[in-house]
């Protein structure tokens, strides 16, 4: 189990521990190897994507009670989805699987004579 930050953010384990908000050594939520495999997939971006999916799927589990002793998962769940929704913006990275795409299609035969709807004949 092992753990790196570097407040220079000189290497995308840093990096992505940043923009995550795990840099704390004493209770972090993913280890180096995990970050390291979704920057090595997808680069830094879909990197601090994937892993805020991976720690959200982590804190759905329901909550624990223990006699005198409880966790509730909900207040860091929505924070983690929130900032979420935020990274995913700003990386440029769809989190519904769904991409766009568009074609022109002209309203005429682009091997006639027409070049602007009309037909000149030349």
């Amino acid at each position: 189990m092992s753990f790196t930050f570097d407040p220079a953010l000189a290497n995308d384990v840093s990096l992505v521990r940043f923009h995550i908000g795990d840099t704390n050594e004493t209770d972090h939520k993913l280890e180096d190897a995990t970050i390291q495999y979704f920057v090595t997939a997808s680069g830094v971006g879909e990197a601090v994507v994937k892993c805020l999916q991976f720690i959200i799927a982590k804190l759905s589990a329901p909550d624990e009670r223990t006699g005198n002793y409880s966790v509730n998962y909900s207040n860091a769940l929505a924070g983690y989805q929130a900032i979420l929704k935020a990274k995913a913006q700003e990386f440029g990275v769809s989190l519904s699987g769904v991409t766009m795409s568009s074609s022109v299609s002209l309203p005429w035969r682009p091997d006639s004579y027409m070049t602007d709807g009309t037909q000149d004949g030349s």
